[in-house]
């Protein structure tokens, strides 16, 4: 057996694993797209990777069968039709602008798709050269927008630019190949690999994306400390765990003193960086199952959760006088916070987190009255209705 014959079913069997997965992908982008007819996109990449998989099916002495089936003037569409379903699928991913020149490039590559599906004869020989020529123009015109997106600072711009430059180059080794411009063993099939490679890199942007709304929907954008709505959200799981398991948790709200002083005085951007200094102080101050959150303004919580009564005290102490430590850049005067702590016994105990903030308040503006930079623990825990006394009432 020749090494040419011996080559001949690991080649197969790739073509047809990389025709396989490329499929898939298609199959399921549809299934996305039938459960939300707003995401074009999903639609386009099915099309687009419906039109790869055909393409690496009719790639030459691939397939027999399918060749005698589809032709040169199939094989010569879909220079024209991959490409072009390609550059719509990122204009719509990408959510990029139709210029007046993208809108020539489309055309010019819908002209090229119906010419080659037309019996013109004098126009067959030349088709090739000019999608190859288009293929090229779409594909700078891709990357140079993916360039200036990155400029902007869009997160997901380099891995595009790279997926992209990578499905470009592996698409114009191909066609060189094929037309016998390159002489380059294997090249005539690198488009199916290269578009998996392209579709994972698209992938792991779109996951950053997500990952990226995830936390600009629970994080604080000025402090990094979970925002209102995430606290009362993990803050109300944990009420509900503790009245489970009878653990104690307190709740602790923190108010900067004088803050407003600061900002009057020295301007927002000192002021950011006073509650910056804090933020960072709370973070590094509270154990890994704690949570602690911006609240709103120069306000703070904390959720200790598993705590014993008597340690409370003395850890939010502990963090207020690590905040009195604090010197943000020119700020002159010391950093000083006022807290106040409500505590909730979750065995037999029921009560909500709004109810908790509350208490923490009181106790809070009851440190404020006696003269600030200090905290104070409610003074006595409304009494609220037990398990017990709710089932035997």
């Amino acid at each position: 057996m020749t090494p040419l014959l011996s080559e001949l079913p690991v080649r197969l069997a790739l073509l047809v694993a990389s025709t396989s997965a490329t499929a898939t992908l298609g199959v399921v982008a549809l299934l996305f797209f039938l459960r939300d007819r707003e995401r074009k996109d999903l639609l386009l990449y099915a099309l687009f990777a419906a039109g790869v998989a055909f393409h690496q099916g009719l790639s030459p002495g691939a397939v027999a069968a399918a060749e005698g089936a589809f032709g040169e003037r199939a094989r010569t569409s879909f220079l024209f039709l991959v490409p072009g379903l390609g550059y719509l699928f990122l204009l719509a991913f990408l959510e990029l602008p139709w210029r007046t020149s993208r809108k020539l490039l489309a055309g010019a590559a819908g002209a090229g798709l119906a010419a080659s599906l037309l019996p013109l004869a004098p126009l067959r020989p030349i088709l090739p050269g000019l999608a190859g020529a288009l293929l090229g123009l779409l594909g700078l015109d891709l990357l140079f927008s993916l360039w200036s997106e990155a400029r902007k600072r869009r997160r997901d711009a380099p891995v595009l630019f790279l997926a992209t430059a990578l499905l470009l180059l592996a698409a114009l080794l191909e066609a060189g190949t094929r037309r016998g411009i390159l002489l380059l063993p294997g090249a005539d099939r690198l488009l199916g690999p290269a578009f998996l490679v392209f579709s994972a890199l698209v992938f792991l942007a779109v996951a950053d994306e997500r990952r990226q709304l995830l936390l600009r929907a629970t994080v604080d954008a000025l402090t990094g400390l979970s925002n209102r709505a995430a606290f009362l959200e993990r803050a109300r799981r944990e009420i509900e765990r503790a009245e489970r398991s009878g653990e104690l948790l307190a709740v602790v709200m923190i108010d900067i003193d004088h803050f407003k002083s600061v900002n009057d005085r020295l301007g927002h951007q000192a002021g950011d960086r006073v509650l910056g200094g804090v933020a960072g102080t709370l973070r590094r101050n509270v154990r890994g199952i704690d949570l602690a959150g911006r609240y709103g303004g120069e306000e703070f919580v904390l959720l200790l959760i598993d705590v014993e009564a008597s340690a409370v005290f003395a850890a939010v102490e502990r963090i207020r006088e690590k905040i009195g430590d604090l010197a943000p850049p020119k700020i002159p005067s010391p950093v000083t916070v006022s807290a106040g702590i409500a505590l909730h016994h979750g065995q037999f105990e029921r009560t909500t987190i709004e109810s908790l903030l509350r208490r923490a308040d009181v106790a809070l503006y009851r440190a404020k009255r006696e003269g600030r930079d200090r905290t104070a623990l409610e003074e006595a825990a409304p009494a609220e209705a037990s398990a017990a006394e709710v089932r035997y009432r």
